[in-house]
């Protein structure tokens, strides 16, 4: 995969690879910025207002996705939330939940 000037990468954590322990430990570090692309897929990185002195192969890096905002099913705070218990279902069943925004 290239990487245009600007996008928004992750590094691979090469170090989790080697260790037997941080089983759980993620994986990617920090959110990272192509800052120039080197050729034979080398990219130079930038976090911040700080230019990274190592060169990285393109194989290390991933696209990093804006998670989008998606409808939860969570009601957010403030909004009214009323129960309704029609007679026809038995009393013992858990009630439904009616979410009015």
């Amino acid at each position: 995969m290239e990487f245009r000037i600007g996008d928004q990468v992750l590094l691979h954590h090469t170090k989790a690879k080697k260790q037997w322990s941080g089983k759980f430990d993620p994986k990617w570090d920090n959110l990272f910025h192509i800052h120039k692309a080197l050729g034979n897929g080398a990219y130079k990185l930038r976090l911040e207002d700080r230019i990274l002195k190592k060169v990285v192969h393109g194989n290390w890096l991933k696209i990093y996705h804006v998670k989008q905002e998606s409808s939860s099913s969570i009601p957010q705070l403030g909004t009214q939330i009323s129960l309704i218990r029609p007679e026809n279902i038995p009393r013992d069943l858990e009630p439904i939940i009616v979410i009015e925004t």
